[in-house]
């Protein structure tokens, strides 16, 4: 058959009938039961309301009943709310810009009467009319019954048979659990971003959901995650550019991997954002697996006239005029809160204990913003004596460039609390881990991701000030590489090799020669090293100016220069090293996002002992 025969037959243009058109508008708005979830709560939360109680039976498709005390309706309000496009939220365009509500489009209501069986029953909380009820019965867009009840102060929504006119619809709904799933986490959303209502959500009877108010909205949001398993949530808070972030971040070890345990929210609006919710997850770093998303809850409040709310029918995504500066202000404020690891203060004594666990991480673009690192003691160094009593000079490496300097910032400025440096060293295990004991816990320390973690820091501090020394070569070190990388040494790579310490020439089709290299590397095989650089090069060349797989590069240089399991550590060496660690940011990962070290609580040891 030719492809003109089976071409359907041209038709006329034509207006298309009020029912199908609704129809076709029902879709855009409501995807699903939790769509309509989703949708009269918000009319709930914009009508005043300080309670919402919704209810649900058979995973929304049945019913979904909404009841709340908001201001209530009179009838002539009733009758045009199921009209399409009536709202009380808008009157022009310039409004647009200046919305505070979630409702504005005036197609919730009659978009979910079309394609379902509903009622609703209102009376006006106060003023006139305030005695008198209403109940208004839609099917299928089209008004059945309309009369007085006796109903009390606020609102009452029922709808029954979703989608029971549009069979093709709802072949498309999934089980009755994952449905009500879904109608869980939209109560949820809008549950975090308003602390002072009480939601409360039943499924089949049973209450799934109870949120009373609570009085701030860090409680709100510290009670609402704990349903994810979020233990302490460290707060962030600040300011740039005019946008303001607040987060609530959990301990990396929360993640999962899906981003349904990401809440974004812009001015109040919980909303689906890509990029956004990637510079919440770069902020994190090296502490987040590639392909795991943190558990965090994140406000932003972002000036009316840089935000567009009106680009999605369901109001799920935003539109930022400065896209890259929000996203900057998100990476920035958070990733100057996380830089602190406050997770490692969580343990000790009396304080809550989480169940030991060991996880792997690829590499990850750690988060860093300006002033966020200092210069670390050299990896080759001889470590001191004593954590807590060594002297700065000693601790720090006096012939880094700067490094005076650094001693005095880090000595003045306000730095981490010190955690490493309080640990009893105990001894080393299997050539690999120093075991050490604190308040209450057993705890182990990988001394190959600690100190890759310490001279990371060393390295990002001075490629940031392009004082990287270098160790010239007795004789040039010649290599075999692949083509793409020795072509790498030619283009625009050499500079970056340079900003890195490295003097690389070209020496054939398939081989580099190495004249100098880092003067912290001096003591390590160039060979692997230099095949792993020049291949990160190759695969994306990042400029020297450039964040961007540079951090990577640093991350395999620091990995190249330290002390790796099966090294033995003497008593002070290793002592020396943990009081190094505590003067880094991220100081619980490596560059590469392993854990620097496990926690065992004392009573899980004693219960395995049955002790208790």
């Amino acid at each position: 058959m030719s492809i003109a025969a089976s071409s359907p037959a041209r038709r006329p243009i034509r207006v298309l009938p009020p029912a199908l058109a609704d129809q076709i508008a029902a879709g855009e708005v409501v995807e699903r039961p939790a769509s309509v979830v989703k949708e009269l709560v918000e009319n709930a939360l914009d009508a005043g309301a300080r309670r919402v109680d919704i209810e649900v039976e058979g995973g929304g498709r049945r019913l979904v009943r909404v009841v709340d005390d908001g201001w209530g309706l009179p009838a002539e309000d009733a009758r045009l709310a199921l009209k399409r496009h009536a709202t009380s939220k808008l009157a022009e365009a310039d409004e647009l810009w200046a919305l505070a509500t979630f409702g504005f489009r005036g197609e919730a209501l009659p978009s979910i009467a079309a394609v379902s069986r509903l009622t609703l029953l209102s009376r006006p909380r106060d003023g006139e009319g305030a005695g008198e009820g209403f109940r208004l019965v839609v099917e299928a867009g089209v008004e059945t019954d309309a009369r007085e009840a006796g109903v009390p102060a606020g609102t009452q929504i029922e709808v029954r048979d979703l989608f029971f006119n549009t069979p093709a619809r709802a072949k498309f709904l999934k089980s009755e659990s994952t449905e009500e799933a879904n109608i869980y986490e939209a109560v949820l959303r809008l549950g975090i971003a308003h602390p002072e209502v009480h939601l409360r959500l039943k499924v089949k009877g049973a209450v799934r959901l109870d949120l009373p108010p609570h009085r701030d909205l860090a409680e709100r949001v510290r009670a609402a995650l704990a349903r994810r398993g979020a233990g302490a949530l460290h707060e962030a808070m600040g300011e740039e550019g005019g946008v303001r972030v607040r987060g609530f971040l959990a301990d990396p070890d929360a993640a999962t991997t899906t981003a349904r345990n990401a809440y974004l929210f812009v001015n109040g609006r919980g909303v689906r954002d890509r990029s956004l919710l990637h510079a919440v997850s770069q902020a994190y770093g090296p502490l987040l697996e590639k392909g795991r998303y943190p558990l965090a809850a994140v406000f932003l409040d972002v000036p009316g006239g840089d935000l567009d709310v009106n680009v999605h029918p369901q109001k799920l995504e935003v539109r930022f005029a400065r896209p890259q500066e929000v996203y900057g202000a998100v990476r920035h404020v958070l990733g100057a809160a996380l830089a602190r690891a406050p997770w490692l203060e969580t343990g000790g004594a009396g304080a809550p204990t989480r169940p030991l666990r060991a996880f792997t991480l690829p590499p990850t673009r750690p988060a860093r913003s300006e002033g966020a690192w200092t210069s670390i003691g050299s990896a080759q160094a001889a470590l001191p004596l004593r954590a807590r009593d060594a002297p700065r000079e000693t601790a720090l490496d006096a012939g880094m460039p700067g490094g005076d300097d650094t001693a005095a910032s880090l000595s003045a400025a306000e730095g981490p609390a010190p955690f490493f440096a309080g640990l009893a060293y105990i001894g080393q295990l299997h050539r690999t881990y120093l075991v050490c004991e604190s308040q209450g816990e057993l705890i182990l320390v990988d001394q190959h991701a600690a100190h890759e973690r310490v001279a990371y820091g060393r390295l990002v501090s001075a490629h940031g000030r392009r004082e990287v020394r270098r160790q010239r070569l007795l004789f040039p070190l010649p290599i075999e590489v692949d083509e793409a990388a020795a072509a790498v040494v030619e283009g625009a790579g050499q500079a970056t090799l340079d900003a890195l310490g490295f003097e690389v020439e070209r020496a054939g089709a398939r081989a580099v020669r190495v004249r100098a290299v880092p003067e912290m590397l001096k003591d390590a095989d160039p060979k692997p090293l230099l095949r792993d650089v020049l291949g990160q090069l190759a695969e994306g060349t990042p400029t020297a100016d450039t964040l961007e797989g540079i951090d990577h590069v640093l991350a395999t240089m620091a990995c190249h220069s330290v002390v790796r399991a099966g090294d033995v550590l003497g008593r002070d060496e290793a002592v020396g090293l943990l009081a190094q660690l505590d003067g880094v940011d991220l100081r619980s990962h490596c560059p590469h996002g392993r854990p620097v070290m496990l926690r065992l609580p004392l009573a899980e040891i004693e219960r395995r002992f049955g002790r208790i």
